[in-house]
């Protein structure tokens, strides 16, 4: 399993006080601290889904029910003796109690949806008898109310009318113009729960009672007059009532919680289960992490990953492991960020094995181990007299006993601090050690004997940390395939050494070096051309690409408008034809007129001239149509074009002369002249345009997340959502704006007020996302 001691070389405990930071209570805390990390596949998918399901769940509705949850456990050990408990610890089990009715109401008819926190939360147990009875009796600051039980009341309603009647009279008392002059001040204080009097010491006898007290100048005496002496031993013995009622309250509680010891317990081991869970949401949100995938095969693929305590401006690498190497030899100036590459591989493992989304893109893979060994930093100790390379002989030592074939080891600087020789000969034994017991191995060297070693083996590779030459600066970009140069001697000349030493120190390097130096230096040349070149190409093929979707685009655009053309045409033919036949009409209704006329022989000569009229307009013929573009024949699986709709889709079937057509995810049935063959297109991404209405109604969501966006940003977005919600007739959207400071909630809502397509709006319901979401009917 993994030590605390690869932990802490690794920062794991940085990232539990990342998490403590997003957690909500004691209890919460506590957990993180006591968090085991598992090396089981299925409890990590199963630990990574709670993750997941929590970030969906707080989407929507912060868990507020979990803040500042106490810790009951004494409180729950002390009923279970028959102790009592105090009103504040009892008020304390209400809060635990609380929490889990709120969970439920929070989580009520989501256990469909969210089927790993529904193990929570279906686990929870409401009392709400000892929920009221507790309410009831205590107030939230854990005193007593008055209406806890029907004798408490009673008692102190008549400690509350004796107190009233003392102090009617020593008000009188006071104000009166004989005793005024006994008095050091004219006001009632008490001493010891009895009301007295400031009475000036030298009137000490001139006013009867009971001396309670004295100034600390002894000015002032505290007197009790006899008069109020009995009132006050009333209130006394009423005192002594009222506690006994009290502690029978608070004993008959203490039982009911003994009671429900178990509920109890296990209800506050959910609650604080959950603010884990929650912790890790809130986490994965701070950091823009994802869901790993992950496998217990050694493999490990990382893309753009960070390393989680570099905060947004950690330079992401990608680094493969366990498919076509198992050894990786990362080589590299010192300050080249070497180190930094081991703690994020080392670093992301762990945050997996805790359930944690790590700072990769997504789909990344994470290789789960049985064991990690690191030996990464200063190593020297003073206690046992060991030199910085002693210890990491030792530490070497131990991990070879250790390593197996489901392990990952992490070395920095394997060989150095002692001959580089020596040091480059025990690095090469360790490293095929290693590499016989099926280990995953990620070390980090400046050892030239290394990079010879990745390139004659199988299974290992070189990686390098790049350097800029012209800057003298790092650049922490992680290239695989290609070992560091040296930039020894191009440094030392940019810094101001003589052309004429540096030469001579080129010279001293051994024929054999100098030549391996030179084949990678034009290694790494030919393969920086090579990346040059394939951006190149790439950034052509995206242009050629943009410009093939353009002329899609074109196309189509070409045969829309020929079938508005024809639709045209065809609309001026049915124009004429109407006119032809209502002329046709006119003349046989003027020949019918003439036949019928009886007074006088028919003009044969119009009879005639009507009939070639109607002669003429029954040989009109209906001006042709044909879409020249069609073709001939459309069949089951031919692309078509939708005129009506200017949609795309492709024939399904045909009965009739009705075609049945695909169109995304819908078919529909259209008649033959409604639709036009067309070329079959490849499914390219599409450029950027407006979508049309099928597509608006097919796409657009009834919600929107505005979250992390500027005020500016989000009125715009807003605006244009809202229209095309309006124009797929939707009657109302959600916007998630989140909580935060409220202002960008604020912003939204003021900027609704005043559209035209908005009918009203409101904060979101518990179940809708509460404060964190606006809802808007639309008119």
């Amino acid at each position: 399993m993994i030590d605390k001691k690869t932990q802490g070389k690794l920062e794991f405990d940085k990232i539990k006080n990342l998490l403590i930071n997003q957690s909500y209570g004691l209890g919460g805390k506590a957990k993180i601290e006591a968090m085991k990390l598992s090396n089981d596949v299925n409890e990590i998918e199963e630990l990574l889904t709670e993750t997941e399901e929590a970030m969906e769940l707080y989407r929507f509705s912060e868990p507020n029910f979990l803040a500042q949850l106490p810790i009951i456990n004494s409180y729950l050990a002390k009923a279970r003796v028959n102790g009592v408990l105090y009103g504040s610890e009892l008020r304390d089990i209400y809060r635990i109690i609380n929490a889990a009715r709120l969970a439920g109401r929070q989580f009520d008819n989501k256990s469909n949806k969210y089927n790993r926190l529904s193990k929570y939360y279906l686990n929870l147990q409401v009392n709400l008898d000892l929920l009221k009875k507790i309410d009831n009796a205590i107030h939230e600051d854990g005193q007593i109310r008055d209406d806890a039980s029907p004798e408490l009341r009673n008692i102190r309603r008549k400690i509350s009318n004796s107190r009233a009647q003392i102090k009617s009279y020593l008000q009188n008392f006071i104000h009166s113009s004989e005793k005024q002059k006994y008095l050091q001040d004219s006001l009632i204080t008490e001493r010891d729960g009895r009301y007295v009097v400031p009475v000036k010491q030298e009137h000490r006898s001139e006013v009867k009672g009971i001396i309670h007290d004295e100034s600390a100048s002894g000015a002032t005496v505290f007197i009790e007059p006899l008069l109020v002496v009995e009132q006050n031993n009333l209130i006394r013995s009423l005192q002594n009532e009222e506690q006994r009622e009290i502690n029978r309250i608070l004993v008959e509680l203490s039982a009911l919680v003994a009671v429900n010891y178990d509920d109890l317990l296990a209800n506050q081991d959910i609650l604080h289960s959950l603010d884990l869970i929650f912790s890790r949401a809130r986490l994965a949100y701070k950091m823009n992490a994802y869901r790993p995938l992950i496998n217990k095969n050694g493999v490990t693929a990382l893309q753009r990953a960070k390393h989680p305590l570099l905060g947004e401006n950690a330079v992401p690498i990608n680094l493969q492991l366990g498919k076509k190497y198992d050894i990786l030899v990362i080589t590299g100036p010192n300050t080249g960020g070497k180190t930094v590459v081991l703690k994020t591989l080392g670093l992301l493992t762990l945050m997996t094995m805790a359930g944690l989304y790590i700072p990769a893109q997504e789909r990344s893979q994470i290789a789960i181990y049985d064991h990690i060994y690191v030996d990464i930093g200063d190593e020297q100790s003073i206690e046992q007299s060991l030199s910085t390379f002693s210890s990491h002989m030792s530490n070497i030592i131990s991990i070879l006993k250790g390593a197996r074939e489901n392990s990952l080891v992490l070395l920095d600087e394997l060989g150095a601090g002692t001959d580089p020789i020596e040091g480059a000969a025990l690095a090469r034994v360790i490293l095929e050690e290693l590499q016989q017991k099926n280990a995953r191995v990620v070390v980090t060297t400046h050892q030239s004997e290394l990079k010879n070693y990745a390139f004659q083996n199988q299974r290992v590779e070189n990686a390098c940390v790049e350097f800029d030459p012209v800057s003298l600066m790092p650049t922490y970009m992680l290239t695989i395939g290609m070992p560091g140069q040296s930039n020894a001697f191009s440094i030392a000349k940019r810094l101001g050494l003589s052309e004429l030493l540096v030469n001579k120190a080129v010279n001293m390097v051994p024929q054999n070096e100098a030549e391996i130096s030179n084949v990678m230096r034009q290694l790494k040349e030919s393969h920086d051309a090579y990346e040059r070149s394939n951006r190149e190409l790439e950034a052509i093929k995206q242009e050629l690409q943009i410009e093939r979707n353009t002329l899609e685009e074109e196309k189509l655009k070409w045969q829309i408008e020929k079938e508005q053309l024809w639709e045209k045409e065809q609309n001026e033919i049915d124009s004429y034809v109407r006119k032809i036949r209502n002329e046709a009409e006119e003349a046989i209704k003027e020949l019918k007129e003439t036949l019928s006329q009886k007074q006088e022989p028919p003009k044969w000569h119009e009879v005639e001239k009507s009939r070639r009229k109607i002669k003429v307009l029954g040989s009109a013929q209906k001006p042709s149509a044909k879409r020249e573009w069609m073709d001939s024949v459309i069949q089951a699986g031919d692309h078509v074009l939708i005129a009506d709709i200017k949609q795309r889709g492709y024939v399904l079937s045909k009965q009739n002369n009705e075609y049945t057509v695909q169109v995304g995810n819908m078919r529909l049935n259209v008649k033959a002249e409604q639709i036009v063959k067309i070329a079959e297109l490849e499914e390219k991404p599409k450029p950027v345009r407006n979508q049309s209405f099928l597509e608006k109604a097919q796409t657009i969501a009834a919600e929107i997340d505005l979250r992390g966006k500027m005020v500016e940003e989000a009125l715009e977005i807003v605006d244009k959502y809202l229209d095309d919600a309006a124009l797929v007739s939707l009657s109302s959207v959600r916007l998630i704006h989140g909580k935060g400071t409220g202002a960008l909630r604020k912003a939204i809502q003021s900027h609704l007020g005043s559209h035209p397509l908005v009918g009203s709006f409101r904060n979101g319901n518990l179940n809708e996302g509460g404060h964190g979401v606006t809802v808007v009917l639309l008119k």
